[in-house]
């Protein structure tokens, strides 16, 4: 099953999990030190939708966005 929208085409992206330690120094500490990055997957909030089309209704799966915009 893909994680793709079948209306915008919105999919997954990958991004960088920033892990901090300390105190911030506007807070009275050293700063703040970056401790571990590693890389995370977001992935868009499907929905099942049924949409009727030239009296045929088909079941897609689109992100919240385009069911919005739909409804």
């Amino acid at each position: 099953m893909s994680k793709v929208c079948e209306m915008c085409g919105k999919g997954p992206i990958v991004v960088n999990s920033v892990v901090r330690r300390g105190k911030a120094r506007a807070a009275g500490g050293v700063g703040r030190k970056v401790t571990g990055v590693s890389k995370t997957r977001q992935v868009p909030n499907l929905q099942p939708l049924t949409v009727t089309r030239a009296g045929i209704s088909l079941r897609v799966r689109v992100c919240t966005k385009c069911r919005r915009s739909l409804i």
